[in-house]
């Protein structure tokens, strides 16, 4: 992908992409990444403790979003692969995601637009709002959202990213 660069430079925000393969460390890496920074809102989905956990930039607040007993849940799950996932905590960070885009951060985080995304679902709510919030120039910032390789070229259609850049390092976010 070419960015122009005059114009992606004048914009008073931008789209950044952060894509690598599977399991390269996009979240750890970004993890790092946030903590060396203030004003950074969204989510994170680190590994902890063997399961993927949801964690919330602006409150530091962590909650489960896999399911480890499918057998024994009581409450809706999703499946993505051979993983599941509960419903409620994807609407959770939603929810978070939302309420982000109405406070002043100069990062909103985005971790990650996925298969289940592409779909519709998971995150999808807010990543569609997020995409056109900041394709429209109607919030100051930084969008970051981190993908997989093997589909950027397909969410970055799907949620018609315009003036995005495409970074494989952090050290290669634009401050």
């Amino acid at each position: 992908m070419v960015v122009d660069q005059h114009r992606y430079s004048e914009r008073r925000m931008s789209i950044i992409l952060f894509s690598r393969p599977v399991h390269s460390g996009k979240t750890t890496e970004l993890l790092q990444w946030c903590r060396l920074r203030e004003n950074v809102a969204g989510i994170l989905m680190p590994d902890i403790d063997g399961s993927r956990k949801i964690l919330d930039l602006s409150s530091n607040d962590i909650f489960d979003i896999q399911c480890i007993d499918p057998a024994s849940a009581t409450e809706p799950l999703t499946r993505v692969g051979r993983f599941d996932f509960y419903t409620q905590a994807f609407e959770r960070a939603n929810e978070i995601l939302l309420r982000a885009l109405d406070q002043p951060a100069e990062w909103l985080v985005i971790d990650e637009a996925g298969r289940l995304e592409l779909e519709g679902k998971g995150f999808y709510p807010a990543i569609k709002h997020a995409a056109e919030v900041y394709t429209g120039n109607k919030k100051q910032g930084n969008l970051l959202i981190t993908v997989r390789e093997s589909l950027c070229e397909e969410v970055i259609r799907s949620f018609h990213l315009v003036d995005h850049k495409v970074v494989h390092q952090t050290k290669d976010i634009p401050l």
